[in-house]
């Protein structure tokens, strides 16, 4: 990725399309350029038009430049853009990056793959077009129309909004948060993420990276990446487009809950990516990620001026899951030596609200010298006769007087006071929050990044289907226009050792009777037709079927209320089974998402899932910790480990798991399978209904 490096930091850089007239983004661009202290000598103005700008010679074009040119900024009409890429061909420049818009987001899509076209024979690397630009804080480059350069820091800010990266500069500078590079991808017609993702994890300055996300166009690249880059460095995503729902409606309790949002939610668990739901979590993770040191273990110790916001932060810490420290003796000893009589020491450690910087230095450091604690919150509010500056000040050098070997987290509550404390504790790189749940939320983001770094890779999980004996019963329902039947689903299923009830078709009554006497009362009937999903829904399926008479009544009842309710459907019988025992009911299933493919599902079971929704999700291949993780996001994964009855048998849950993966993953023309409810034992599991969708069915 090394060849990225005359991107980010260019040597020379030149301005295509510069201008002298100041409202010209051309003139924004060159001036931002030299004005931020990036050496003028290495900026060419290009302009056929003019001899001089901004007391900078100015060259008719790139070709007349007599020194090689990394870095071109393009800053002219749409229908110039290729004639000047094709001078970067012939100069021999390394990357172009296209703030000119008019291409792919407005509809002018071959004139972008021309660009694509002529860059690539020649040689030459496109950012955008459509882009506002990027910044790059270590060679001082400000190649935009944003108006400065950010604080120096340590995060790299990604955004295909060209807008929001212009918002998100002030609102950084604001707050003193620290940026390391701003990238602007725009339409993203060479270079796109995956490849910044690369090059900023081998990059010494960077500590974390960040990214607004619209979409992604390659699923599977970007999880590839995603997962490598990930153990290096953290990815955090702010991805827009959550209430988007699909053009057409989908037929499966899997598809319905899986829309392409959650396909997003299940690639980025995957791959390691943390996940924001807005702006201010989106640096509240940057920071936390990008200046705490790992933890070494699981004991968090809270220190606090006040019990009320202690206890919230208590509140907040329980409900993420950190482990607040039971203090010993020795060590509460240590600490009442900083509180008066009255403090508390238990976790929170309460030094009351007569404490001064020098009761917070002291107390700090006793938790900061102790091997037992492993991380520490920090909060402060804001009594009315003590300055929060000698506070964060008592804070930031207790900290670097120990080493910053341990996560401390701050949080000042108060005014503009605090916020000038908060400013300057994050410039001395402790993350710092004006309320206790974000100081916690920030604190068990870093343990959760810190896992995903020594989670196990895990094993992709195959399983031996019977392929071509399921492509037969899948391609007689293609050449046929239609999904499988019932019977053929469970057939199918069956060849891939996924266990279901023996399932009879009967053509007739009469058929039917017969096979019931055979396969022995109680039964269960229900409807044998391509183009109904869900059979409770239109009266399709009768259960625990006792007798002949209650036998030939059901028959009626199906075919009459089919007839009814979906008059198109084709009846092409009615299927007898046997009437299967219930088990903890479970639903597994797959959806086939269009940017990341097979989405498997695992959760309750049930006719309610789609209420419930206690389901989590995965992308197709499976790892075995992938369905661990899958299955343990869950509350019904507790009912099969033994939650008030006899554990069940959960292997058997991971095999029909792995199975639909592997069926997935077999054959691409599967849309979706739903395996719903699935009945786990104390030994072995049943599926009781299979459905298997086709993507090019008529349904």
């Amino acid at each position: 990725m090394k060849g990225l490096e005359y991107l980010i930091r260019p040597r020379t850089v030149a301005v295509v399309g510069a201008s002298r007239e100041p409202t010209k983004i051309g003139h924004v661009i060159l001036k931002n350029i030299i004005e931020n202290g990036f050496p003028s000598e290495r900026v060419f103005p290009i302009n056929p038009n003019v001899d001089e700008v901004l007391g900078l010679k100015c060259y008719p074009s790139l070709k007349d430049v007599p020194f090689e040119v990394d870095l071109a900024v393009i800053v002219v009409p749409a229908s110039i853009v290729p004639r000047i890429v094709e001078d970067c061909v012939e100069k021999g420049v390394k990357f172009a990056a296209i703030i000119s818009s008019g291409f792919k987001e407005v509809g002018n899509v071959e004139a972008e793959k021309k660009l694509v076209e002529i860059a690539r024979k020649g040689g030459v690397r496109i950012l955008g077009p459509n882009i506002v630009g990027l910044i790059d804080t270590v060679v001082n480059l400000n190649a935009s129309f944003l108006p400065y350069l950010p604080d120096k820091g340590e995060i790299v800010m990604i955004s295909q909004s060209g807008a929001l990266a212009s918002g998100l500069l002030t609102w950084t500078k604001v707050r003193g948060i620290g940026l390391l590079d701003i990238v602007s991808l725009g339409n993203r017609a060479d270079i796109d993420e995956c490849e910044l993702l690369e090059f900023f994890s081998k990059d010494p300055y960077t500590k974390a990276i960040t990214l607004y996300l619209e979409s992604v166009e390659d699923g599977k690249k970007f999880m590839e990446v995603a997962k490598k880059v990930g153990k290096e460095k953290p990815i955090i995503i702010l991805k827009a487009g959550k209430g988007k729902k699909a053009a057409e409606a989908v037929k499966s309790h899997t598809g319905s809950l899986a829309g392409s949002d959650v396909a997003y939610d299940a690639a980025f668990k995957q791959c390691g990516v943390i996940r924001a739901s807005d702006i201010r979590t989106l640096f509240d993770y940057a920071l936390s990620l990008a200046m705490l040191p790992d933890p070494k273990g699981e004991n968090v110790v809270i220190v606090t001026n006040g019990g009320g916001v202690g206890i919230m932060c208590a509140d907040a810490c329980e409900e993420l899951n950190l482990h607040l420290m039971g203090i010993p003796e020795d060590l509460a000893s240590a600490l009442r030596e900083w509180m008066p009589s009255f403090g508390s020491v238990l976790n929170p450690i309460d030094l009351t609200g007569m404490a001064t910087e020098k009761e917070y230095y002291g107390a700090l450091s006793v938790l900061l010298n102790d091997e037992r604690v492993h991380a520490v919150i920090a909060l402060f509010s804001h009594p009315a006769m003590l300055n929060p500056m000698n506070v964060a000040e008592a804070i930031a050098s207790c900290v670097n007087n120990a080493g910053k070997n341990k996560p401390v987290v701050a949080v000042f509550i108060g005014g503009k006071e605090c916020e000038d404390a908060t400013r300057f504790l994050i410039k001395n790189g402790i993350p710092t929050f004006d309320t206790p749940e974000r100081g916690a939320v920030a604190l068990a983001t870093k343990y959760r990044y810190a896992y995903y770094k020594s989670r196990p890779v895990g094993k992709y999980l195959e399983v031996k289907g019977e392929k071509e004996k399921a492509y037969e019963i899948i391609a007689r329902a293609l050449r046929e226009g239609r999904n499988l039947t019932q019977s053929e689903s469970c057939e199918v299923a069956r060849l891939y050792g996924i266990p279901t009830p023996k399932k009879f078709v009967a053509k007739s009554l009469e058929e039917a009777i017969m096979l019931a006497e055979q396969v022995g009362y109680p039964v269960v009937l229900e409807v044998e037709s391509p183009d109904i999903v869900h059979k409770t829904d239109v009266g399709a399926i009768k259960l625990n079927i006792k007798d002949r008479k209650e036998l030939e009544c059901a028959y009626h009842e199906i075919i009459d209320s089919v007839r009814e309710k979906v008059p198109s459907a084709r009846i092409e019988g009615i299927v007898v089974r046997s009437f299967i025992k219930e088990g903890v009911q479970v639903a597994v299933g797959m959806h086939r998402d269009d940017v990341f493919g097979p989405i498997i599902m695992f959760g309750s079971g049930g006719v309610l899932v789609e209420l419930y929704k206690d389901v989590s999700f995965r992308v197709a291949p499976l790892t075995d910790v992938d369905v661990e993780e899958i299955m343990n996001e869950t509350k019904v994964y507790q009912i099969l480990k033994g939650f008030r009855g006899p554990p069940k048998d959960v292997q058997s849950v991971k095999n029909v798991l792995a199975a639909v993966g592997q069926l997935a993953l077999d054959f691409d023309v599967i849309s979706d399978v739903d395996i719903n409810p699935l009945f786990v034992y104390e030994s072995g599991c049943m599926a009781f209904d299979v459905k298997i969708l086709l993507r090019h069915a008529v349904a």
